[in-house]
């Protein structure tokens, strides 16, 4: 019985592992400034750190379905968001002058 506990023992020290160690990949639809402002300053600390994680941002100028695109994340700008949604804020409000 010994050997045998010794293996679940190697077993959940591995899952252990995997579990400290995020790996996958993340669907990101932003705008354009977003992308360039939150996401990839944000990306380019965090990606070194978790080599087995993709990230797949796509840029547009409108307001895309996050699920019929299958994306995992929206970044806009602003405060519309649809109503089964969860919005969360990235960064600071901004200011414009005009």
């Amino acid at each position: 019985m010994g050997p045998r506990l010794d293996e679940i023992d190697a077993e959940l020290a591995a899952l252990t592992e995997l579990r400290d160690k995020p790996a996958g990949a993340v669907r990101i639809t932003a705008g354009e400034h977003p992308a360039a402002a939150i996401l990839w300053p944000a990306l380019a600390d965090l990606l070194p750190a978790y080599p087995d994680i993709n990230v797949e941002i796509v840029v547009d100028h409108g307001l895309t379905d996050i699920v019929a695109g299958r994306f995992d994340a929206g970044v806009r700008l602003g405060e519309r968001v649809e109503k089964d949604m969860i919005a969360v804020r990235v960064g600071p409000d901004g200011s414009v002058s005009v």
